[in-house]
C-alpha cells in the first residue's frame, strides 16, 4: 500500500512539473479572427531569402490556381518595429497575387518575434514547400548552415515554431506542412536538421563546410569542377589560399577531386601551399620522385646582347644568370598567385617609388 501511495505522489509531481514546463513555453494560437487582409505592396520580402522563387510555368500554375480558387493558405508575416510587415512564408503567393491583380492577401501577423524566431519560421515553412534536392549544392549548403546555426541558438524556442506550424496546418488542412522535430529529442543539431530535410547528418556536416567557401569555389562545386568532398577539404584553407586555388582552376580549367584536395590541405598545413606546388598537385606530380635530370638549353646571343657587350666573358654571364635565378625565386615567394608580368610590374613600381 505504501508503494502504491508513493507511486501516486510521483505521478502527481510529474504532472505538476509538466504543467509548469508547458506554461513556460511561448505559444501563439490562431483563429479566423487572426486572419487579416493586407495590401500586397506593404509586404516586404525576407532579407537575403535563401530559397529560389518560382518562375516560368511553375509560377504561372500558382497564379492560375489562386485566380481560380483563391488563396487558401494565408501568408505568414511579422510586424517589424517600424510598423511595416515582413513575409516569413508566402513570397511566391504574394508575387502571384500581384501578377493577377489582387490588391490584398490574407495574412497571419506574428508579433514579438526575435530575428532568430523569424529565421526559423521562414526556413521551416519554406522547407516543406520546395524540393531542396533540386537546388544547387551551394544553395543547399547555405540553407542547411542557416538552419543548424539558428537551431543551436534557439534551444527551447523551437517549441514556439512547432506551435505556429500546428496552427497553420489547421488553416491549410495539412497541405505542404509538417511539424518540427519533437520537443525533447536528444539528437544533435545536425541530426535534427538532417531528419527534417531527409538527409544524413554526414551530408549536413559536409555541406555546412561548403557554405564557408569563397563564392568562386562554390561556383566550381555547382558546375562540378570540384567534388563536394574536395570542397570540404578546401574549406580548411585560408581565404587567401582558397583564392589562389580558384585562380589556378579558372586559368587552367582543372578539376579537383578529394585526393588532390587532401594534398593541397597537407601543403597548407606545412605552410608550403604556393602556386608552383598547387599546380604540381593538379598535374598529378606532387609527391612523386623525379628520376629524370633537367636538360640543358642555350640562351640565344640575341637575347644576351640586350644586357651584355660582346667583350664580356661567358663565365661572367653564367654567374649573373645564376644570381638572377636565386633572386627571382625569392621574389616569387612574395607573389605566389601572380603572373610573371604582374610581378615585374610590381617590382618596377616599387623601384620607381623609391626614387
Amino acid at each position: 500500500m505504501q508503494i502504491k501511495k508513493d507511486y501516486t505522489k510521483m505521478i502527481e509531481q510529474f504532472e505538476k512539473m509538466e504543467k509548469e514546463k508547458q506554461a513556460a513555453i511561448p505559444t501563439i494560437s490562431f483563429d479566423n479572427n487572426k486572419i487579416v487582409h493586407l495590401p500586397v505592396d506593404l509586404l516586404k520580402p525576407f532579407p537575403n531569402h535563401p530559397f529560389e522563387l518560382y518562375s516560368g510555368e511553375r509560377f504561372e500554375d500558382l497564379a492560375d490556381s489562386i485566380k481560380a480558387c483563391g488563396m487558401i493558405t494565408p501568408l505568414l508575416i511579422r510586424m517589424l518595429d517600424d510598423n511595416t510587415y515582413q513575409i516569413l512564408a508566402g513570397h511566391n503567393r504574394n508575387n502571384a497575387a500581384k501578377a493577377i491583380g489582387l490588391e490584398t492577401v490574407p495574412c497571419i501577423v506574428l508579433t514579438d518575434l526575435t530575428d532568430d524566431d523569424a529565421l526559423m519560421i521562414m526556413l521551416d515553412s519554406n522547407t516543406n514547400q520546395r524540393s531542396i534536392s533540386e537546388m544547387s549544392i551551394s544553395q543547399q549548403a547555405h540553407i542547411y548552415a542557416l538552419d543548424v546555426a539558428v537551431n543551436k541558438r534557439q534551444g527551447k524556442r523551437s517549441d514556439l515554431i512547432k506551435n505556429i506550424e500546428q496552427n497553420l496546418e489547421m488553416f491549410s488542412n495539412g497541405a505542404d506542412l509538417e511539424t518540427c522535430t519533437p520537443v525533447g529529442n536528444k539528437l544533435k543539431t545536425v541530426e535534427i536538421v538532417g531528419d527534417k530535410y531527409g538527409v544524413s547528418k554526414n551530408t549536413i556536416a559536409r555541406l555546412i563546410r561548403i557554405d564557408i567557401l569563397i563564392p568562386q569555389l562554390k561556383k566550381f562545386i555547382d558546375n562540378k569542377q570540384i567534388s563536394v568532398r574536395a570542397g570540404v577539404e578546401m574549406s580548411y584553407l585560408s581565404s587567401f589560399e582558397q583564392e589562389l586555388i580558384a585562380k589556378i582552376i579558372d586559368e587552367y580549367r582543372y578539376h579537383l577531386d578529394e585526393h588532390k584536395a587532401q594534398q593541397l590541405r597537407e601543403l597548407s598545413k606545412a605552410h608550403k601551399l604556393d602556386r608552383i606546388n598547387a599546380v604540381e598537385v593538379f598535374e598529378g606530380r606532387y609527391g612523386k620522385s623525379v628520376t629524370q635530370k633537367l636538360k640543358s638549353f642555350t640562351i640565344k646571343p640575341k637575347f644576351l646582347s640586350k644586357y651584355y657587350p660582346p667583350t664580356v666573358s661567358q663565365d661572367v654571364i653564367a654567374s649573373d644568370v645564376e644570381a638572377s635565378m636565386d633572386v627571382w625565386q625569392e621574389i616569387k615567394t612574395f607573389y605566389p598567385d601572380k603572373s610573371v608580368d604582374d610581378i615585374k610590374n610590381n617590382i618596377i613600381n616599387l623601384l620607381n617609388n623609391q626614387k
